[in-house]
């Protein structure tokens, strides 16, 4: 079966993330073995980053869609941890080949700390990430893509310290771009470490030639048009006001919303809930992990401190009612939240009158 960009827009709109890749894997292998044979040449990056995002990629747990990481590992031209070659060789592949798709890991570090991230040499100077960038972008044909949030808004590297800075100046693509404006369509795919099942759907999307509908910080609303509190499973246990005091109640058993402990999803647009981690095992809140919102733009310090309350919860569920429900989002679930939101409006209303 062929997969036309209507029915790969369509297909992903009603189901979803998990949902596409389970039906969908064959096409989506088949897509990385035409960009194989066919030449698409794609550049992997790293920036100041962990490599968590590429582990993260590697240890999808899908058979087929390992398959498919294998075909694409190939055909990838350069990626400083998996690829064979190394120095000078490694280095010619930069200088001497039109990326088609351009992947950024890590964050960028820039002005007077731009020498943080450097690799390769010219005329025995270190070449920085900012230099490479600046080469590259403007030759790369088809897409951008950014994976975990340190290559999207900063993430960790962008933190400000005690002056109220960030040690190495460290910016995401999303801040990066914002003067180079580029050619090509960018996407942006946050999260610590990304998710490996939606990078592999929008890395199959771009090769098809299909640019995901992108919202303002340039993250595909598939992913990113829900609150990862509005399908969290402990959304009953808020409701109904029941909340872990301690971390001595987070686990599952105990019935309690992590609201109180920090839980940042009530402030985080993500599929999270949705999708889950580790092959759709598990998400942090089910672990008993409050959310630290890793996927929000301002991670970490908008996010911070951890563990900590936030003073009141600013939630526009009628915004999230008419936002495109994706995925696993089932039509019963939304129902139930419009049900809350009109009844949370009776609510205010009441509120207000009394006052």
């Amino acid at each position: 079966m062929q997969l036309s960009r209507r029915d790969f827009s369509k297909a992903l709109a009603t189901l979803g993330a998990t949902g596409f890749l389970l039906r969908y894997k064959t096409e989506i292998v088949n897509a990385f073995e035409t960009a194989k044979s066919n030449g698409v040449n794609l550049f992997w990056l790293q920036g100041q980053s962990d490599t968590a995002c590429t582990v993260s990629l590697l240890q999808a747990s899908d058979p087929d869609l390992y398959d498919a990481v294998e075909e694409l590992k190939v055909g990838i031209n350069f990626h400083p941890t998996i690829m064979p070659s190394f120095g000078d060789e490694a280095i010619s592949v930069l200088e001497n080949t039109e990326p088609d798709i351009l992947v950024l890991e890590g964050s960028i570090p820039t002005g007077d700390m731009e020498y943080a991230c450097t690799f390769g040499e010219r005329n025995g100077k270190e070449v920085t990430l900012v230099e490479w960038l600046d080469e590259l972008i403007p030759r790369t044909k088809v897409a951008i893509v950014g994976f975990g949030s340190c290559a999207t808004y900063g993430g960790i590297p962008s933190g400000r310290d005690f002056d109220g800075k960030s040690p190495t100046n460290a910016v995401g693509l999303y801040q990066f771009l914002k003067d180079r404006k580029p050619s090509v369509p960018v996407v942006l795919i946050p999260g610590c470490p990304g998710h490996p099942d939606w990078l592999m759907v929008t890395l199959a999307s771009v090769l098809l030639g299909i640019v995901p509908e992108l919202d303002d910080h340039w993250r595909p609303k598939a992913f990113f048009s829900n609150l990862i509190h509005d399908n969290c499973a402990r959304r009953g246990f808020y409701d109904e006001g029941w909340f872990a005091e301690s971390f001595m109640e987070s686990d599952m058993r105990y019935n309690k919303c992590l609201f109180k402990l920090g839980c940042r999803g009530p402030m985080t647009l993500s599929a999270c809930s949705e999708t889950k981690w580790n092959g759709g095992i598990n998400v942090c809140m089910n672990a008993g992990a409050p959310c630290i919102g890793c996927m929000h733009p301002g991670f970490p310090d908008e996010t911070s401190p951890f563990f900590k309350a936030q003073s009141r919860l600013e939630i526009d569920l009628t915004k999230t009612v008419f936002t495109t429900l994706t995925g696993a989002v089932l039509v019963g679930a939304g129902a139930y939240i419009v049900t809350h939101a009109v009844r949370e409006s009776k609510i205010e209303k009441e509120r207000r009158k009394e006052k």
